[in-house]
């Protein structure tokens, strides 16, 4: 009698263990029918692979409210060229005629990295309306590696439980730091050199710019990206996006992607407020 007893107090601890391990599966697999999401051997999703989407759509138009310095810029960075011959970004063919931006008031057309912002996702860069926009994660020990297509550019996010430094130098793409909340890779990045645009409409930024990302994994093929920006000098609030990639497990990153040469373009980029009617931007003014 007490062996039976004890069958059945087993049994139904089994079957309760059971319950949880399939309610935790069903869980990680998502709506019925899509394929669980792979896991690190700690158990957090595995973000790696070669993510992007076809061109134009990375792009996204931001909608941002602007402090009175950051429309000064914006509105200076906006004015049309006429007569331009300069390629344009979003595909124009002549940005004073359609009433684009001063592309050679563009720091990335002047061979400068574009930023971290602009490099996304979503990417949002001079010369790259018809490519993959590809980007590729690596996580191993201590950090999480983001090799981009555009210009092969590098990004190393830190999971060490580090801090950002207190006198941090300012660089294209920042100091990084990230953790996980549940399954949402959240990253926190400060640091950023104020050179760089935040997009090809010409919005600039401050030294303060400060970045969030998470990133979500949907599935075995879906990420999904919300960013948020932060600046006091140049935006009134602070702006949130959000974009979802679908991982292309055959390509590898081109490092012949960007086919134009950068550096015949490299001359100085005007100051704010001066004339541009010189070549490639370069003011007439001493």
């Amino acid at each position: 009698m007490k062996v039976r007893f004890v069958r059945l107090i087993f049994g139904a601890v089994l079957l309760a263990f059971s319950a949880v391990g399939f309610a935790q599966n069903a869980q990680q697999a998502g709506p019925a029918g899509a394929k669980a999401i792979p896991r690190t051997p700690d158990g957090k999703p595995d973000i790696s692979g070669s993510w992007g989407s076809p061109g134009g759509a990375q792009r996204q138009r931001m909608e941002l409210t602007l402090t009175p310095w950051g429309n000064d810029k914006y509105i200076w960075n906006a004015e049309p060229i006429l007569n331009s011959s300069f390629n344009c970004p979003l595909g124009l063919k002549n940005c004073g005629d359609r009433g684009g931006p001063r592309v050679n008031e563009d720091p990335a057309y002047h061979c400068y990295p574009p930023g971290l912002v602009r490099l996304g996702p979503p990417s949002d860069t001079v010369n790259d309306n018809d490519k993959f926009n590809a980007f590729e994660i690596s996580q191993v020990p201590g950090k999480v590696i983001l090799v981009y297509e555009h210009r092969n550019s590098v990004r190393y996010i830190y999971t060490d439980e580090r801090e950002h430094p207190k006198n941090l130098e300012e660089t294209w793409t920042g100091h990084s730091i990230g953790k996980w909340d549940g399954d949402t890779f959240v990253v926190d990045t400060i640091g950023l050199r104020d050179e760089s645009w935040l997009d090809s409409a010409g919005h600039e930024h401050s030294t303060q710019l400060h970045v969030v990302e998470r990133f979500r994994r949907v599935d075995t093929d879906t990420l999904e990206i919300e960013r948020t920006l932060a600046d006091p000098i140049a935006l009134a609030k602070p702006y949130t996006s959000r974009i979802v990639v679908t991982r292309n497990p055959t390509y590898d990153l081109n490092e012949n992607m960007d086919d134009d040469d950068c550096t015949q373009y490299m001359v100085r980029k005007p100051a704010f407020g001066e004339g541009t009617n010189g070549l490639l931007g370069i003011s007439d003014h001493p």
